[in-house]
């Protein structure tokens, strides 16, 4: 399997990976004790080591990297070093030292919630942008512009009666251009 490692072997890598991965976790989870877990916990330090063996065995760094007795030490050896460094960055002045407040800070009935409490009620400008993007995009798709019209009138909440007044054309029409949206709509959608 160490050859296989070597080579970069993803059927080789899994089963290692399958092996070591709860004990990895373990180390991790003992190492870090009681450390806040905020930027990483003891998966993402687990998954960074076997990440940094993989790639250094697939270099060549580890020449004496014989057999499971080496590999499990280089495992442990790697898996304290990553979660020492860990703490060194959470740790460090510009992140507050360690003394960055957790959700006991949050006052009131929502502090069992934690910071999901503080969530905001609308959408970041990312998001917003996103939308905006994905709308326009959309939209585009409609090469007639009436459906174009009706599909903004629609999100713009205009009942059916309401459009076809504005467009001067019966309820049914209407319904039928909303019905011809949503099937070309759902056609660009779907995977």
């Amino acid at each position: 399997m160490l050859d296989g490692l070597r080579a970069g072997d993803e059927t080789t890598v899994r089963k290692l990976w399958e092996r070591y991965c709860d004990r990895l976790t373990r180390l991790a989870r003992r190492k870090l004790r009681h450390n806040r877990r905020r930027i990483a916990d003891e998966d993402d330090v687990a998954q960074s080591a076997f990440l940094s063996l993989c790639l250094g065995a697939r270099k060549g760094r580890f020449p004496a990297l014989q057999d499971r007795n080496n590999l499990w030490g280089l495992l442990v050896f790697i898996t304290a070093q990553k979660t020492a460094d860990l703490i060194t960055y959470e740790k460090r002045k510009k992140r507050g030292g360690g003394k960055v407040r957790g959700h006991s800070f949050i006052p009131g009935k929502d502090a069992a919630r934690g910071f999901d409490a503080l969530e905001g009620r609308s959408p970041g400008p990312a998001t917003l942008n996103v939308w905006k993007e994905e709308y326009e995009r959309l939209l585009e798709r409609l090469k007639d512009e009436t459906l174009k019209r009706i599909a903004v009138l629609k999100m713009q909440g205009s009942t059916i009666d309401e459009i076809a007044d504005e467009l001067g054309c019966a309820r049914r029409t209407v319904a039928r251009k909303l019905d011809l949206i949503k099937k070309l709509l759902l056609l660009e959608t779907r995977p």
